[in-house]
């Protein structure tokens, strides 16, 4: 098999690092993306300047010496402009200026410049965008806009006219059709190579792909499960749960999930009812759609198919496309030294962690072996990387450094934290491992992942954040209980789990807080009267609605039973 390329290796990679944030999971670019807004600064009748290559961040090479066409060169302001799209188009989270800003404008970068070969490519080898369907989509876009008066006029002050922005958006469509035509050439997969990756890995994918939508019930008794199936049968699923009062969970169930013998039953089921007892219950699962992937014939008709296709052509065309590149001596190179940084940290080889490390060291250190003071946050930041992924190698020419780069990290991290006094979450968070008796430090720390999920909580999105909010929770209780602990760290503690609680709609809880709060420092900065009444409207709005939901209840269960008596 070919060598990956380094842009797949940075996506490998940060896999590690996107456990660290819970924002980015969700970004489209780490999967690949196409090209994004329009500038936003255009001028009507700009006249095109001309740039010099000092003035980039990143620009096309040919032989090694930089592309002389500009087109091929990406500028700070368009990492910047592609930056807050993103932020926009994720609501705006908070980010950690010294780790997460120059990782993601990093790989915001590099998609530039991956986008920009592809562009390249296309030229060399006389690929056009197909005109037809770019007509459709500059009329499909301007008969939108058109229809739009707020849209339109918003458009005419921004770019001019709609002319100007027809120009724009024709140009960037134009690129965006180039770019996946490259990708259809270089990435194009036959029936034949599905169907041989699918007879060499037809275990996994089974295993994978072979699953169940279903909705299921628990019942104490057989007598109670048959009955069930029996008034199911005759009336349906969900006028026989709504008669006898019982909970139907939906589940999706995935090969291996249960006994085999209990599985077959489900998935080779010739009837949408399946009865069967386990584990000292009784089960009854109401199949909704069944999705095998046994024969190659079953599996084109699952989304796995769509899935491994997808992989497979993503496969080939990285191959591809780095099999040309090599052979025609095509790359980039990342001038800004906090994206080279980054990326160097990031996608290199396993086997040249060691090179990379002394060559950070050398950037990072003076002789005496401090952090020098002349170097960028963000970009001592990027050694962070390079030290976790020394320290979690299983590679044993590593061995011998590994402590070393555990000191070394230290010495980043701490002058990191001087530089920035507590800005940045993950750089807090190292310095609470390496400080666990420094309370100020720990509680900064809460304080900061506290405010990164609090916004989940407000719109009742807790699930989302839970082993976040688990160690939040936790990391107050724990400074708020500590005697030794200094009064007014122990106070903002219990302040932030009152301030917690009722987030999370548990007023009792939260005035629990507020009672402890007022007896350790009665004279903190908090109105407490007007926060217990605040509390116990809400005790009062939720007894009330408790209230009403058992009288509704009951109501219901009455009806039922006088219905079942009459019959």
């Amino acid at each position: 098999m070919s060598k990956e390329s380094k842009d797949v290796k940075v996506r490998k990679t940060i896999k590690r690092w996107q456990e660290i944030f819970i924002w980015i999971v969700a970004i489209a670019f780490v999967a690949g993306i196409a090209l994004w807004a329009l500038a936003v600064n255009y001028a009507p009748g700009a006249k095109k300047v001309k740039r010099t290559i000092e003035e980039t961040v990143g620009y096309l090479t040919i032989s090694g010496e930089p592309s002389k066409d500009q087109s091929y060169w990406v500028f700070p302001e368009e990492v910047e402009q592609k930056y807050g799209d993103l932020l926009a188009a994720y609501g705006n989270p908070q980010i950690d200026p010294v780790v997460e800003v120059p990782y993601v404008k990093t790989l915001i970068a590099v998609d530039f410049l991956n986008n920009k070969t592809m562009l390249y490519y296309a030229k060399v080898n006389d690929i056009k965008a197909d005109k037809k369907k770019l007509d459709e989509e500059v009329k499909k876009e301007m008969d939108n806009i058109k229809k739009d008066q707020a849209k339109s006029q918003q458009i005419k002050a921004q770019y001019g006219s709609l002319s100007n922005y027809e120009k724009e958006f024709r140009k960037n469509k134009e690129q965006e059709l180039i770019i996946s035509a490259v990708k259809e050439k270089l990435g194009a997969i036959s029936e034949d190579e599905i169907k041989k990756y699918y007879n060499e890995n037809k275990n996994d994918i089974v295993q994978k792909y072979t699953k169940a939508e279903v909705e299921y019930a628990t019942f104490n008794s057989k007598d109670e499960m048959e009955n069930f199936v029996k008034l199911a049968t005759e009336k349906g699923v969900t006028q026989a749960a709504s008669e006898l009062s019982v909970t139907l969970s939906p589940y999706t169930l995935q090969k291996g999930t249960l006994p085999e013998e209990l599985e077959k039953e489900i998935f080779d089921a010739t009837s949408t009812l399946v009865s069967l007892p386990y584990n000292n219950s009784f089960f009854v699962f109401n199949v909704k759609s069944v999705q095998k992937a046994d024969t190659y014939e079953n599996f084109v008709k699952t989304d796995g198919y769509t899935e491994v296709r997808n992989e497979l052509t993503n496969k080939k065309f990285s191959d591809n496309f780095k099999k040309w590149k090599d052979e025609n001596k095509v790359s980039f190179e990342l001038r800004d030294p906090v994206y080279k940084a980054w990326y160097k940290a990031l996608s290199s080889e396993n086997k040249d962690l060691l090179s990379v490390y002394k060559e950070f060291y050398e950037q990072l250190f003076n002789e005496k072996g401090e952090v020098r003071t002349d170097v960028a946050n963000e970009q001592k930041a990027a050694f962070l990387v390079v030290a976790d992924r020394i320290v979690e190698s299983t590679d044993t020419a590593l061995e011998k450094v590994k402590e070393d780069v555990k000191g070394f990290e230290k010495k980043i991290v701490s002058s990191i934290y001087e530089a920035t006094k507590g800005s940045s979450k993950e750089i807090l968070r190292r310095m609470k491992e390496y400080n666990p008796e420094n309370k100020q430090i720990a509680f900064d720390y809460y304080s900061k992942l506290y405010d990164e999920i609090k916004p989940y909580l407000s719109i009742g999105g807790a699930q989302y954040v839970m082993s976040q909010l688990f160690e939040v929770y936790q990391g107050f209780a724990d400074l708020a209980d500590s005697t030794s602990t200094e009064l007014n760290i122990r106070a903002d503690s219990i302040y932030k789990l009152y301030d917690m609680n009722k987030a999370l709609d548990e007023p009792k809880v939260a005035k629990q807080y507020l009672t402890k709060l007022k007896e350790i420092k009665p004279d903190y900065s908090l109105d407490f009267e007007k926060a217990e009444k605040e509390l116990d409207e809400m005790i009062k709005q939720k007894e009330a609605l408790q209230q009403s939901t058992n009288t509704t209840n009951e109501s219901t269960n009455t009806t039922n039973e006088s219905t079942n008596t009459g019959k």
